[in-house]
């Protein structure tokens, strides 16, 4: 509901519209739903890289969580290539 919500009055690519994404994904991890965390950090990291660039720190935190929840699933290779893309 607080996505939606933030989508109706601030738009979906503004910055804390992209922060709440985030925080769901981050909670979609906690509840176990890790094809759910993916698929919305996934979806917040796309307008995150077009919105805030690729330096940004919470570009950079959104890749290194999409990193450990690949890990989680056990796509050791897609972990590792998304660390190598926070850290260039």
């Amino acid at each position: 509901q607080a996505l939606d919500l933030q989508r109706d009055i601030l738009g979906t690519r503004h910055p804390d519209t992209l922060t709440v994404m985030h925080n769901l994904a981050v909670t979609l991890h906690s509840q176990g739903d890790l094809a759910g965390a993916a698929d919305m950090m996934r979806q917040a990291l796309d307008l995150q890289r077009e919105i805030l660039g690729i330096r940004h720190p919470h570009t950079l935190a959104a890749m290194q969580n999409l990193a450990v929840t690949l890990k989680s699933q056990g796509d050791l290779a897609g972990a590792a290539e998304m660390m190598r893309q926070a850290l260039d």
